[in-house]
C-alpha cells in the first residue's frame, strides 16, 4: 500500500462521517422545525380559540340582556291587561262566620256548606 492510498482511505473516511453528521443534523433541525411550527400552530389556534369563546361569551351576554328587557315589557305589558281585566270586574266580599254548636260534626259541615254557596256565589272562582 502506497502513502497516497492510505491517505484517499482516511480522507474518505473523514468525508463519510462529515456526511452522517451533516445528515443527521439536518434531519434533527427538520424534526426541531416541525416542532416548533407545531407549537406555532397550537398557540395560534389556542389564542384563536380563546377569542372565540370571549366573543361568544360577549354575544350570550348581549343575548340575555335583550332577553331580559323583552321579558321587562311583556311582563308590564301583562300587569297592565291584568290591572285594567280586574278594574272592570265586580268585587265580592265574603265573611264566613264560624258559630260553635258543641258538635264538632255539625260546625265543621255548617263551614264546608257555607264555603260551598260562596263559591256557587262568584261562579266556581275560588
Amino acid at each position: 500500500m502506497q502513502l497516497s492510498e492510505v491517505a484517499n482511505i482516511g480522507i474518505g473516511k473523514v468525508l463519510i462521517w462529515v456526511i452522517v453528521v451533516l445528515v443527521g443534523g439536518l434531519i434533527a433541525l427538520g424534526f426541531y422545525t416541525l416542532i416548533v411550527s407545531g407549537e406555532r400552530n397550537v398557540l395560534e389556534q389556542t389564542v384563536n380559540t380563546k377569542d372565540a369563546e370571549t366573543q361568544r361569551q360577549k354575544d350570550n351576554v348581549t343575548f340575555y340582556k335583550a332577553w331580559m328587557e323583552r321579558d321587562k315589557l311583556d311582563a308590564t305589558a301583562k300587569e297592565v291587561e291584568f290591572n285594567r281585566t280586574m278594574a272592570s270586574k265586580p268585587a265580592f266580599k265574603t265573611k264566613i262566620e264560624y258559630i260553635p254548636t258543641g258538635n264538632n260534626c255539625v260546625d265543621l259541615n255548617a263551614i264546608i256548606e257555607e264555603a260551598r254557596g260562596n263559591k256557587k256565589s262568584l261562579g266556581g272562582q275560588l
